[in-house]
């Protein structure tokens, strides 16, 4: 079959696939992300240095085409090429070659060969064989500001995008900036003492030469947290009184969450106020009215449970197009303190979306159903069955570890009680579930290192 231009398909195929563009720099995003992506990405482009707008902008047209919204796929180069300074050479010179493949893609899975085609050929006369070594950095720098756009995981490939960047041109305080981020996302997903070490040079060298990068001054204060806390309160304290970035905003509430729930919880009001579609702060707001809940005397933790329950089930209502599945758990278990059949209930219909929900709030959805089994059923049987259901989805994130955990407690309790049968079977189980998980961290998810899942009180196992 031939396309409507010069090239058949598959050929044209072959030449794309030769580009410089999102759609070939492997983005490893599943389809249940996609609209979450999206949300946090509208964010950081309305938010963050014009620095990295071309990335994101390219990156957001990748994301609507993977959603199959073409049109605002379109809208999203268009206005990337809005954004690009031709004066500015070779960073637009790079951002055109980035858009153009983009272009020629998203016409390719339209099937507009003719315009893919003539989209391929000026990315090609822009950087003909062999490549001009100075777009490379910044071809380079524009693939890792993407990566750490999509998740903390990818943390390692940007920082080898940056540092390949930074090899070329180590002056530029841009591709420092992105390092930098870099650094702190693989820090944040790997914990390694070497990475924090260097991501706080990098981040103080960048927060003292960008007084208001809110976002470097709030990874600083998390990474300062242990080694100097006066600083790393002040840099949080600046972060919440001065952005209007909801992301930083929802991550300073993060940071005062352990310190003061209340000053958590008018950050998160505060960051509502600027942004009330961004669905991570209600996902940070139920976990805030958790830990007040969690730290409240008996006779205060009903009045903020009640408080919780109507302010979460008026979000849940009011913002039906959002991805509020975290948000809904925490209010079953708040409603299944007293009324556990209506917990239950939740999850029975969160169930029946199983197919929609990202990997993560799978878990999640198991984990939160198995503790009810476990706490308000009594039933261990059924309880097991849904750790085990989350245990074997192959990505580790805070609720499959969790619910490792459970599990590994369970096999105590049945060898205890001489049932070693049950016991070995469920060794053996998590032996065979951990065979499965990559050996690279997991792709896919969401933002787990941020929002991690709070365990909930009276776990006990020892009961069936």
């Amino acid at each position: 079959m031939m396309a409507a231009g010069k090239l058949s398909q598959e050929r044209l195929k072959e030449k794309l696939d030769a580009l410089q563009c999102h759609f070939t720099w492997k983005m490893d995003v599943d389809s249940f992300s996609l609209w979450h992506l999206l949300q946090k990405l509208a964010v950081e482009i309305k938010h963050t240095a014009h620095q990295n707008q071309g990335a994101l902008l390219g990156l957001q047209a990748y994301l609507h085409q993977m959603n199959k919204q073409s049109k605002e796929a379109l809208q999203s180069l268009k206005a990337a090429e809005e954004h690009n300074d031709e004066k500015d050479l070779p960073t637009s010179t790079a951002g055109s070659l980035i858009i153009y493949g983009n272009y020629a893609w998203i016409h390719y899975l339209q099937g507009s060969y003719q315009e893919a085609e003539i989209y391929q050929e000026r990315a090609k006369k822009l950087c003909p064989t062999p490549w001009d070594v100075r777009l490379i950095p910044h071809i380079q720098a524009l693939k890792g500001w993407s990566l750490l756009a999509i998740r903390a995981r990818n943390g390692g490939r940007a920082r080898e995008c940056f540092n390949t960047a930074l090899m070329l041109e180590p002056e530029n305080s841009s591709f420092r900036t992105g390092l930098a981020m870099a650094l702190y996302s693989s820090w944040n997903f790997s914990w390694q003492p070497d990475i924090e070490r260097e991501a706080r040079i990098q981040l103080e060298r960048i927060v003292n030469e960008q007084p208001e990068n809110y976002r470097a001054k709030i990874y600083l204060a998390k990474l300062l947290k242990q080694v100097d806390r006066e600083k790393s309160i002040a840099l949080a304290k600046e972060c919440a009184e001065r952005s209007s970035d909801p992301e930083v905003l929802k991550l300073a509430a993060l940071f005062w969450m352990p310190l003061s729930t209340e000053r958590a919880f008018q950050i998160i009001q505060q960051a509502l106020q600027q942004d009330p579609g961004y669905h991570l702060l209600y996902q940070a707001l139920a976990n805030c009215y958790k830990q007040r809940w969690l730290k409240a005397d008996h006779k205060e933790s009903d009045k903020i449970r009640c408080k919780a329950i109507k302010d979460l089930q008026q979000i849940v209502q009011e913002h039906p197009d959002l991805d509020l599945t975290l948000v809904k758990l925490q209010l079953a278990e708040f409603i299944g303190v007293k009324k556990p059949a209506q917990e239950e209930k939740i999850y029975e219909e969160l169930q029946k979306k199983i197919d929609t929900l990202s990997l993560r709030c799978r878990q999640a959805l198991n984990l939160f159903w198995g503790d009810f089994f476990c706490n308000r059923e009594k039933c261990k049987a059924s309880a097991k069955a849904k750790f085990m259901e989350c245990y074997k989805i192959p990505v580790q994130t805070d609720q499959r570890r969790e619910c490792g955990h459970r599990l590994l407690k369970m096999a105590e309790t049945y060898q205890h009680n001489g049932d070693a049968d049950t016991a070995n079977d469920i060794h053996r189980f998590l032996q065979e579930a951990d065979k499965h998980l990559p050996r690279e961290p997991a792709v896919l998810g969401l933002d787990d290192e941020d929002h991690p899942i709070p365990q909930r009180i009276g776990q006990d196992f020892s009961q069936g």
